[in-house]
């Protein structure tokens, strides 16, 4: 039962991400969604390499900006992360510990916008689609940063054995190096098949 013994299991998951450290103060928690590999080079030991895809999404909370003479309406702040490490995780055909380790590179980008109205065209649907220019009202980027950074990751959580695939809840703490460094903390759902 389960992927217990597959040498190659690919996995998709999904969950709950909040930001901690200096960054925390500017974003809201937001979502995560990942796909990835656990290789088992040996199939019956509990050790097995892990690989992951993920992206991490985050809304600006605008309070926690300072003032720095600028209007924000909103933003938001984005993480694709690719890492790799290694996975422990016990054998067997009932609820197990998963627990690993690892290093990745992560791509960082923020933006805030201010809402204004441009020029642009009306289309009115109750006149026949008729399109006339006006002011419509539309986002300009008042700040915008990319970065791309090495970090750190551990996770720990259950898998559950179903048929022929595996069901896992996950906490991870991710450990990202940028100038006062940042964490994450996705709660993860996932699905190994």
């Amino acid at each position: 039962a389960g992927t217990s013994g597959k040498p190659v299991t690919w996995q998709f998951d999904l969950g709950y991400s909040m930001v901690q450290g200096k960054p925390g103060d500017v974003f809201k928690d937001g979502y995560t969604l990942g796909f990835g590999a656990v290789v088992r080079t040996f199939p019956k030991a509990p050790l097995a390499w892990r690989f992951d895809m993920t992206y991490d999404w985050w809304d600006v909370n605008k309070n926690g900006i300072p003032d720095l003479g600028i209007s924000v309406d909103d933003g938001d702040g984005s993480q694709w992360a690719l890492r790799s490490g290694i996975q422990y995780e016990a054998h067997g055909d009932k609820v197990k510990f998963a627990g690993g380790v690892g290093v990745g590179g992560y791509r960082l980008h923020a933006d805030l916008t201010e809402e204004v109205l441009l020029p642009g065209y009306i289309c009115d649907p109750y006149w026949y689609w008729l399109c006339y220019p006006g002011l419509v009202p539309g986002n300009i980027i008042v700040a915008d940063n990319t970065l791309t950074k090495f970090g750190y990751y551990a996770t720990a959580g259950i898998v559950i054995p179903l048929d022929h695939s595996d069901f896992f809840v996950e906490a991870q703490y991710h450990w990202v190096n940028v100038e006062n460094y940042y964490q994450t903390l996705p709660i993860i759902f996932g699905w190994r098949f």
